[in-house]
């Protein structure tokens, strides 16, 4: 009797929703660990053939990628995973429009970005940042801005409905193509045909082909049924709006303080600096792949907490998890350095180790930023988050001009330390004092 109630028992621990968490963040972790894995090897490949300067442009249009992303997206992501989380258990027609709508303004707004984007690149290049020869890869990144934020709504689709398999698989594709490109350009006649621009516009199109499979995974998952009705109606289209303003907010000036240091190193420093800096960075934002996969399970579970006391619970496991995270960081701060040396000799200079250390310091404290926002965010709270990372963003603007001149990235670093160590303060702060007062009505 009691060999037969042992399989039975164990087929319910795999089931609790204990190890179905895990299993989702496990997941999202393996698929962005990869993308950041790939991400860091075809850095070290540009600047091994390319030399630092090929690597920080690279790296400033990266950054300008990912910042102009978040604003084609307008905050439309972070709003319909919110809004749909909420209803997919018992509204799943209401779910359905909440995703179309969603797509729908991603797409119009991905387009008006990429084509404003390309005519103001000179402007960009020459009297925002001195560098006029960034001009056509700016260019470049324009069109990258449409596919990625396209990419990005269908990853945000996917997870509201718990996808998070679908959604790795379908990274891990672009991410690999992205690798392949390179590897392609470098191996093919002799390298002949290896540049940065070729490089950079197979990069920006390379999640063409995981928006084919993604669109398709979601005609399977947001079909109609029964008496479903397709399309959308404008109710959902008018709430997204209303309910993203706060979130754009929020998520434009958070992603552009997590660039904003390469984006003025580049504009106070030379490009050979941003090379150096990018490879350090690049290093240390192995630990961000943590806070990132944590952040794509949590949004749509989050959502779901009704009581006090389960934020309470959340946020006492996440200081636990923080302090296992504050080890590793230790832990990869000696394992990882050695690394630098396969980005070329340039890259093992003392003060680029040194900009390591204070990144996977800065990166650290990213973490409980994520998880505190994100919590935030499912008390209807983005405007407080907003104010708090657009506080960041403007003492940084403030403080590089100074800082960078002083050692390069060494001081780059040391802001982009401070900065996130007082947001992830003002986020834990803005959470408890949240709490407190919802327990005292």
């Amino acid at each position: 009797m009691s060999q037969e109630k042992a399989p039975s028992s164990m087929l319910a621990r795999l089931r609790s929703p204990r190890l179905a968490h895990f299993f989702d963040f496990a997941l999202v972790l393996g698929g962005t660990a990869f993308a950041t894995g790939a991400g860091f090897l075809l850095k070290v490949l540009l600047g091994r053939l390319l030399g630092p300067d090929q690597l920080g442009i690279f790296g400033v249009c990266f950054a300008f990628l990912t910042v102009v992303s978040i604003i084609a997206d307008l905050g439309v992501r972070y709003s319909f995973v919110n809004l749909a989380s909420r209803s997919s258990a018992v509204d799943r027609e209401r779910t359905a429009r909440l995703v179309r709508a969603g797509l729908t303004l991603k797409l119009v707004g991905s387009a008006l970005v990429a084509v404003v984007g390309w005519f103001l690149a000179p402007l960009v290049a020459v009297h925002l940042l001195h560098k006029p020869e960034l001009t056509p890869f700016l260019k470049m990144t324009s069109i990258g801005v449409s596919l990625w934020a396209l990419w990005d709504g269908l990853e945000g689709a996917l997870h509201v409905r718990h996808k998070f398999s679908w959604g790795a698989a379908c990274r891990i594709l672009f991410e690999f193509l992205r690798l392949a490109s390179f590897v392609a350009l470098w191996r093919y006649a002799g390298g002949v045909y290896l540049s940065l621009d070729r490089f950079m516009w197979l990069y920006f199109l390379a999640p063409g082909a995981a928006l084919l499979i993604g669109s398709y995974l979601l005609r399977l998952l947001y079909r109609p049924e029964g008496t479903e009705r397709n399309g959308f109606a404008h109710g959902e289209l008018t709430e997204l709006m209303h309910f993203s303003r706060g979130i754009f907010f929020f998520r434009s000036a958070t992603v552009t303080l997590m660039f904003l240091d390469s984006i003025m190193l580049a504009r106070y420093g030379a490009l050979s600096d941003v090379g150096l800096y990018e490879a350090a960075k690049g290093l240390a934002f192995a630990l961000l792949l943590v806070s990132e996969s944590l952040q794509m399970v949590l949004l749509p579970k989050v959502n779901q907490i009704k009581t006090l006391q389960e934020i309470k619970n959340l946020v006492r496991k996440s200081g636990r998890y923080f302090a296992v995270l504050f080890l590793c960081a230790l832990g990869w701060m000696v394992v990882a350095a050695p690394f630098l040396g396969l980005f070329g000799a340039a890259f093992t200079q003392p003060e680029v180790k040194t900009t390591f250390y204070l990144m996977v310091a800065a990166t650290l404290f990213t973490i409980p930023s994520a998880i505190w926002s994100t919590v935030l965010l499912s008390l209807d709270r983005p405007l407080s988050l907003g104010i708090i990372a657009l506080s960041q963003v403007l003492l940084g603007i403030l403080l590089y001009p100074h800082t960078i001149p002083l050692s390069g990235p060494v001081s780059t670093a040391m802001t982009a330390l401070a900065l996130q160590v007082l947001g992830a303060f003002a986020y834990g702060l803005t959470l408890y004092l949240t709490v407190k007062r919802r327990k005292e009505r």
